[in-house]
Order: C-alpha cells, then structure tokens, then sequence
C-alpha cells in the first residue's frame, strides 16, 4: 500500500492496537497520565492546517474503529463549523490551532484578544480544553512566544500541545517524513529522543520501530490533508509537499544568513 494513504494510516491504527497500546487524546491524556504506570500509550493528534473536510475522513475512520482523537482547526476553519461540530459529535476532542502571535505581528496584546475571541467561537461549537501551536512557517514570529506573557489557565485550559506533554517520544508527519527533517517548529522540547530513531523516514518505518522497541510513551502527529486514498490526490499531494518543502529550505536558509 502506498505511504500517506488511508489504508496506511489503518495500519498505523492496527499496529498500535496489536501492541496493546491505549490510543487517547492529549486532555485525556493530561489528565490521567499518573495512572497509566507501566501500561503502553500512545497520543493521537491531528493538526488541521488546509483542507478541512479531511478532517471528518480521518474522523470517520477513527470512531468506526473505536478510537478518540485531538483535532486542532486553524482560525479559518471556525468560518465551517459545521466540520468541527461533526468532529466533536463523533467523541473526538477538538482544539484551538492558535497563529496569533503571527496574526498579531509580535504583539501580545493584540495577540490575546485573537485567542480569545477565536477561543470563544470555537466553545460555542464544543468543549475545548486544549490548544496547540500552529508553526506558520512564512513568519519570522514564533507563536509558542504568546506563553512567555500568558499561562494557559488563564483561559481556562488544561494544556499546551506542546508545552504541557513531556517524557513520550514524538513523531509527525510535517513535510511528508516522520523524520526531523523539514520542521522548522514541529519539535517536542520535552520529548524523549532514542537513537534507533535515526532512520525513521516512512510510515513503514515507523510501524517496524513501533513493533520492535515497544515504546512505552507514544505522541503520534499527522496532519489529514497528507493522506489520501485517491491515486490522483495522492500524487498531487506528494508534489505540493515536496514544493513546500523546497520552501521552507529557502526560508530557513534566509534566516541563517540574517543572524
């Protein structure tokens, strides 16, 4: 089966059943990670940058399996809520994908009336216990900066995506690869780092590191608008990946020379 296919993210899914892991979402997990002792769990998120509808596919599948979820919707989503409303009515938890350091051109002020207003719209869908960092890559302002004035209770949250999960190993399919390579802010600081992860490109990869080191904690990140079924759609996708990519080299490249 191709990489980046539904049929592929299945196996993901099936491979961590068989290895007797409990799939759950990050607030779930926030809240009853003291009681997990010895038992394998893996985090299941999905950021949701582009594409929205995907999201529901992805949701679909997950809850015939039997399986939760956290879904984060960018801004721009909250215009068709009717998707996030779908997601949270099928048992997933849905989050806040926040950019407003960004949007906000560095000012936290600015920046906290955008995370609140758009917090607000988005509990008027469902509950919303959770937010995660959006890495807007075209910007020189690193969202996670909107922690160095705020604290997440402030807004009667339970937790970052990031800031608030450490100790799990971390995986995410950012630039079609579950290796480092291709991420500008998708890194978990707190995260464990193995050297047999060394070679972990492809998802087939992943699923052999999965079935051969049994890692006791799991955070698993794809972002729905990568995976597809459709040979045409997969082929698009796998083009627009790789020009992104291509992208964020030359921003990257850029901003060195800058220091």
């Amino acid at each position: 089966m191709p990489d980046f296919s539904l049929s592929m993210y299945r196996e993901v899914l099936s491979t961590l059943s068989e290895s007797g892991y409990l799939l759950t979402t990050v607030g779930d997990y926030l809240v009853h990670e003291p009681e997990y002792g010895d038992n394998p769990v893996a985090i299941i998120r999905h950021d949701i940058d582009r594409r929205i509808h995907k999201a529901e596919v992805i949701a679909c599948l997950e809850s015939y399996l039997g399986l939760c979820a956290s879904y984060y919707f960018r801004f721009p989503a909250l215009e068709s809520p009717d998707v996030i409303r779908s997601v949270a009515n099928l048992g997933h938890e849905i989050g806040y994908h926040y950019e407003v350091m960004s949007r906000a051109r560095g000012d936290p002020e600015q920046a906290r009336n955008l995370f609140e207003r758009d917090l607000l719209v988005m509990r008027r869908i469902g509950r919303v216990q959770t937010v995660c960092m959006h890495g807007a890559p075209l910007s020189a302002i690193n969202n996670m900066t909107f922690w160095d004035h705020y604290r997440v209770d402030d807004f009667g949250l339970i937790g970052e995506a990031f800031l608030s999960v450490t100790g799990v190993e971390y995986f995410s399919d950012t630039g079609r690869t579950w290796s480092p390579a291709h991420k500008m802010r998708d890194h978990l600081n707190g995260g464990i780092i193995r050297r047999e992860t060394a070679d972990i490109r492809t998802t087939p990869d992943l699923i052999h590191y999965i079935r051969s080191f049994k890692p006791l904690r799991l955070y698993l990140v794809t972002h729905p608008e990568r995976w597809s079924e459709n040979p045409g759609e997969h082929i698009l996708l796998r083009g627009v990946d790789s020009v992104v990519n291509l992208g964020k080299a030359g921003i990257s490249l850029v901003r060195e020379l800058r220091r």
